[in-house]
């Protein structure tokens, strides 16, 4: 369909994008889920000991809780790429369907007054 700027959203490109962009996103979930574990796994042994520099080592380390602060904004930067997908999908449905109303109301010869 053909906006007032010119511009064309063609719906199957759009849905094979949106299709591609899916895929990536699920891998990038199942990749970073992977990731974080094996993160958490590592820190949880606690490799750096238990005497002085150790300790010294966990305070920096864990300041402002450092790499858990980090995982967690990792996973919800993942959950709104993966998101994405749909979100587009639907700003494209709406889109469309506004469009066509438009076309419709033109066509029926209404018109709006602003």
């Amino acid at each position: 369909m053909r906006l007032w700027d010119g511009t064309e959203i063609v719906k199957p490109i759009v849905d094979r994008g949106i299709f591609l962009w899916s895929t990536m996103a699920g891998d990038l979930e199942r990749e970073s889920s992977r990731v974080i574990t094996q993160v958490e796994e590592a820190l949880a042994a606690a490799p750096w000991g238990s005497g002085a520099e150790g300790r010294a080592f966990q305070a920096a380390h864990f300041r402002d809780d450092g790499p858990n602060r980090m995982l967690t904004q990792c996973a919800q930067l993942t959950k709104e790429i993966a998101d994405m997908g749909s979100r587009a999908r639907i700003t494209v449905d709406n889109t469309l369907q506004t469009d066509a109303a438009i076309k419709q109301d033109l066509a029926a010869g209404l018109t709006m007054v602003i």
